[in-house]
């Protein structure tokens, strides 16, 4: 009897590997075409119809207000609300829910089946081995990429920049951020592991070359290391310490010529915003500085959406659905789509991580105005 049961529970903590390493680790490759869409239905996705079937002959697939994500169970029926009032005005990305319901699956199942410690463990490490080995080769011109455009050439790369089996080399380098956080959890590691897979995460943080996710790892770093062994009571003292000292460092490293730079072109930002907001202008490029066409590109991304969200009240108030699958900001995707009832939701809902947002987009601007 009791083979039995070691079987099962065997057998099921196999099953729960497969199923996190395919999510996670395996290349994103479109098994079918859907046609208009770079994203096709991959294996993935099965995996997932899998699991909500799972759930749904268990009778386990109720949401429970003590599951994690649970606001966002509840922000997919406002999003599903926004998406048929917005149809009445614009057509709508229908395809947007199926992904939503994915997210949900996939959330439900890992809160009705916990996995095993060891398991999650075991795949974020293998996670980082085969990115390493992938870009290593990437960046040798032995293998291509696999975007959202499914897989690219090493002659016809999107990017110059290696991106492992991720979509990108951003997705790449924030997953390696919060995997190091992970591994720290797993006290029975040894020492060596943790210096060797801490070396690979670097690494690959290094040659993404994504310098925000840089910056913001060192200092959550830092604040880690702080709050884990000298004194959690002194935790936002030390973060006013930091973010000074790097706002110091900063204007000491371009004191020779921050303000002959801010004032011929970053006061441009002010008109620029300007426009964006009460005439929803879109910036002139022949007449534009390289150093604004960030910041341009994404405000001619925001205007369409924008108009959409100002066509009336109903519009302002719950959004104009999804009319595009991919958005420049996830505030504005949250704030056009759902309107501003979805955002004072999302506020809500994230309430106590409001100032680790903030802190982050923080670091965002520093990084779009400094490289």
């Amino acid at each position: 009897m009791n083979n039995n049961f070691k079987y099962k529970d065997d057998r099921h903590q196999i099953l729960e590997f497969t199923l996190i390493f395919v999510l996670l680790i395996f290349p994103k490759l479109d098994l079918i075409e859907i046609p208009n869409y770079h994203q096709g239905i991959r294996f993935e996705d099965l995996v997932v119809i899998y699991i909500g079937i799972s759930l749904l002959i268990s009778k386990t697939f109720e949401i429970q207000k003590q599951d994690f994500g649970y606001y966002f169970y509840i922000y997919f029926f406002i999003l599903l609300f926004s998406i048929i009032h917005g149809s009445l005005y614009f057509n709508q990305k229908w395809v947007i829910l199926p992904r939503y319901l994915e997210y949900i699956i996939i959330l439900i199942y890992f809160n009705r089946h916990e996995p095993d410690l060891k398991s999650i463990f075991l795949i974020l490490r293998l996670y980082l081995i085969f990115n390493l080995i992938f870009v290593i080769l990437q960046i040798n011109g032995l293998i291509g990429e696999f975007s959202s455009l499914g897989y690219e050439n090493p002659e016809n790369l999107s990017d110059d920049r290696p991106t492992g089996l991720t979509g990108g080399p951003w997705e790449l380098s924030n997953c390696c951020a919060i995997i190091f956080f992970t591994l720290l959890l797993d006290k029975n590691q040894s020492s060596f592991s943790k210096y060797f897979y801490s070396f690979i995460i670097l690494y690959l943080i290094h040659v993404t070359q994504s310098r925000t996710v840089l910056v913001a790892f060192i200092i959550a770093g830092l604040l880690y290391y702080y709050i884990q062994y000298i004194n959690i009571k002194k935790y936002y003292l030390f973060t006013t310490f930091v973010v000074s000292l790097t706002t110091l460092l900063i204007l000491i490293a371009n004191i020779s010529n921050f303000f002959e730079t801010f004032d011929d072109v970053y006061f441009e930002l002010v008109p620029m915003f300007k426009n964006f907001i009460y005439f929803q202008q879109i910036p002139n490029w022949d007449i534009l500085d390289l150093r604004l066409w960030s910041m341009a590109y994404r405000i001619e991304h925001w205007v369409p959406f924008y108009k959409q969200f100002l066509l009336n009240p109903f519009t302002i108030v719950f959004g104009s659905g999804s009319t595009f699958v991919y958005y420049e900001s996830t505030v504005f995707r949250i704030l056009f789509g759902t309107g501003i009832f979805g955002l004072i939701f999302v506020i809500f809902s994230i309430k106590k991580y409001l100032y680790i947002y903030f802190c982050y987009l923080r670091l965002v601007v520093y990084h779009w105005i400094y490289f």
